[in-house]
């Protein structure tokens, strides 16, 4: 596990370190107040000694002022302190109910490394207690070292003896329980089991969480990441608002970008998006990405194929009792049912009625048929059941070019994704990536730029389309002339036929074209694109159709395509 590893690790269960901190630091302070309350005093006995001499009077050993035999002598009296005499003095003296063993015993002896000066400390239930040990303990010592020292005649003299040096004095807090020591333990200990469980927790956690996930686990590339934004989610009345914050469009803006190099030679024309289990946003993600490949120019189409929970005309706010139901069955045109919206070259088919056989009508030779139809005119964008649910969203990708499968991190199941793509690749499906809905900022900005500390906020204060004012829908195409039949890319126009031009909104207005000054100063012109045709339609296209291309600022060069399936002709991307 890598620094990196850890800190997501950290943040990802951030609430249970901070309740085991919070938990582990009550217990132990509660557990203080179990442990018997003890006081402590301390007490300074110091060794003496005076010269002797024989019966002539003459000095047997000068003993006053020998600070090394002072010194030796407290050396020796250290063992004193804790012998039973010792306690049984302290016990009589003091009228202890304690044994005279345990007395003595909890006494604590240590010796001034520079004097011959004894610090005896005692331990006991009270404060008064306490100092009287420690004042008993030194009269004690000093008395059985006497008796010791002279054999028991109490008039003989002796040379060396220990005094009190300084009484004890009575102690004004208790010394255990330290309440410190125990909320500080408590805490340590409940924050490694909140680690210990967090760990366990991960290692077990089958969520989807980064896109090093999705590529890794599952094995799709991720082909963007939109945030958890009210403006990107339904409302309280159903109706999907129009993203417009800096970030959500930006969002939506790359994965329009990744969608036109999923495959640079066979750009997809039909795309389904799908997720692998119910209440993962599919929809929504269908209807922003279809808004905002129609404001870039290109013809698009939303089919609303979820025939048991219909969503597309809610979000819009269009009738859609007529629909792609009605259509399959052969009773309506697609000039009835299609319903045009508010974005230019934007057009909308509803559901319809809820039929008893979805999957039938779905899986039909009709919608095959259906589909490749709609794709010379538009970019069709498909929302789908969730595939585990029903086997609706295998029978739309199979007769599509591909899907996109809609994840939300720390929700999605790793198993569930994984069997999504499964069931895709089954009936010889293309699951083209996953799209990362609703993730948090933090999340996204680091999907997005791995460890930049700048994000689509950062970019949006410098003006790149952050302003109140602005409108992607007034970017204007350029327009040449190219020679070769074209049905149109990802986010480049194709030509709008005369069916197609019935139902996409003809009358809309054109913004004025804003780059034409910047265009007319170039010096050079434009070089005119050539044709390119695929090997399978070679023989097909002996006859160039001209076409107005018009084309969003920004894109890349034509390239020709075909079908997986070869049954669609061949397209250009726009620049």
């Amino acid at each position: 596990m890598t620094i990196e590893d850890f800190l997501r690790l950290l943040l990802r269960n951030l609430l249970l370190l901070v309740a085991g901190l919070v938990l582990g630091a009550a217990a132990g302070y509660g557990l203080s107040f179990t442990q018997s309350t003890t006081y402590s005093a301390s007490a300074l006995g110091y060794v003496s000694a005076s010269a002797q001499s024989d019966e002539n009077g003459d000095p047997i050993q000068q003993a006053s002022g020998n600070m090394a035999f002072q010194y030796q002598k407290a050396q020796s009296y250290l063992p004193l302190f804790n012998t039973r005499a010792v306690g049984q003095r302290i016990v009589d003296e003091l009228g202890l109910e304690a044994s005279p063993d345990a007395v003595a015993g909890s006494l604590q002896t240590t010796l001034d490394p520079n004097a011959p000066i004894i610090t005896v400390e005692a331990v006991a239930p009270t404060a008064e207690e306490a100092s009287a040990i420690a004042n008993a303990a030194v009269e004690a010592t000093a008395a059985e070292a006497r008796e010791l020292e002279t054999g028991g005649n109490e008039n003989a003299a002796v040379g060396v003896q220990l005094t009190n040096y300084q009484n004890a004095v009575v102690p004004g807090a208790p010394v255990s329980p330290d309440r410190e020591k125990f909320l500080l333990a408590g805490a340590a200990f409940g924050l490694l089991v909140a680690l210990g469980l967090a760990w366990l927790r991960d290692r077990n956690d089958s969520r989807l969480r980064t896109a090093d996930d999705v590529t890794d686990v599952v094995g799709l590339p991720t082909l963007g990441a939109l945030p958890d934004a009210k403006e990107l989610a339904r409302g309280k009345d159903g109706v999907l608002p129009e993203p417009a914050s800096f970030p959500s469009r930006e969002a939506l803006r790359k994965l329009r970008t990744n969608l036109r190099y999923i495959d640079v030679d066979n750009p997809p024309r039909s795309i389904v998006v799908t997720s692998s289990a119910p209440g993962e946003g599919k929809s929504t993600v269908a209807a922003n990405l279809a808004r905002v490949m129609a404001r870039a120019g290109q013809p698009t189409l939303l089919v609303d194929a979820d025939l048991r929970r219909p969503m597309i005309a809610q979000q819009f706010s269009v009738d859609g009792e007529v629909g792609l139901s009605q259509l399959l069955a052969a009773s309506v045109s697609l000039e009835d049912v299609a319903e045009p919206t508010t974005v230019p070259l934007l057009t909308l088919l509803p559901a319809g009625q809820i039929p008893p056989n979805p999957s039938e009508l779905l899986g039909s030779r009709r919608m095959q048929e259906l589909i490749e139809e709609l794709s010379r005119q538009y970019f069709v964008i498909i929302d789908a059941p969730p595939v585990l649910a029903v086997t609706d969203a295998q029978l739309l990708t199979r007769h599509s070019d591909g899907a996109i499968l809609v994840a939300v991190p720390g929700q999605t199941r790793t198993a569930a994704m994984q069997k999504a793509v499964e069931a895709i690749r089954a009936v010889n499906g293309t699951a083209y990536g996953a799209v990362l809905n609703r993730a948090s900022t933090g999340r996204l900005n680091r999907l997005a730029y791995g460890d930049a500390v700048y994000g689509y906020s950062a970019y949006g204060k410098y003006g790149y389309g952050a302003l109140g004012g602005y409108d992607e829908s007034a970017v204007v195409p350029d327009s040449e002339e190219v020679d070769v039949e074209q049905a149109g890319g990802p986010a480049e126009p194709g030509p709008v036929s005369a069916p197609a031009a019935a139902v996409a909104a003809p009358d809309a207005p054109r913004p004025a074209d804003t780059e034409a000054p910047r265009r007319a100063a170039q010096a050079s012109p434009r070089p005119e694109a050539q044709p390119v045709a695929h090997p399978a339609r070679a023989a097909d296209e002996s006859a160039p159709v001209e076409h107005d291309e018009n084309e969003p600022e920004g894109d890349s060069a034509p390239a020709a395509r075909t079908s997986p399936r070869g049954r669609r002709a061949a397209s250009t991307w726009g620049r």
